[in-house]
């Protein structure tokens, strides 16, 4: 097998990219509006017989694991979110960060939210743990 290299496209290689990402629209979730705010580094995947694939990589937050005061309301939880809400879109646009992702299994949580505006993601997602890919040193 031959070894793989990577690195960062070049800009006369994203039409090829554009092209490639057309051509597999219908197994990618491309959203071309990613590449308007400017956030995304593109990876190019290469050997000696050329490029073998292009993987953009975007600047994303991702809201996840709640927690709460146990008294705390529902009203009060909404507010919260709600007051968080605004204070996300407002570091969203200033570090020119085009998307944000809440991750929760609460189903009270994710049908509020559903009301201000976040959609549903409906693809597989998956998480890589830089800390668990390597283990502790055993003594």
């Amino acid at each position: 097998m031959k070894q793989v290299y990577v690195r960062l496209a070049k800009d006369e290689e994203l039409p090829l990219m554009a092209k490639w990402l057309y051509e597999g629209r219908a197994k990618n979730r491309f959203d071309p509006q990613i590449f308007l705010k400017k956030q995304v580094r593109i990876y190019v995947a290469f050997n000696e017989t050329g490029i073998l694939g292009f993987i953009p990589v975007a600047a994303v937050y991702l809201v996840e694991s709640l927690s709460f005061r146990p008294d705390v309301t529902k009203v009060e939880e909404a507010k919260s979110l709600e007051a968080f809400q605004k204070v996300l879109v407002n570091e969203a646009f200033a570090h020119n960060v085009p998307d944000a992702f809440f991750c929760t299994y609460d189903e009270d949580v994710q049908k509020f939210v559903q009301h201000y505006d976040w959609k549903p993601v409906t693809v597989p997602f998956f998480n890589l743990h830089f800390d668990d890919l390597q283990k502790p040193e055993k003594e």
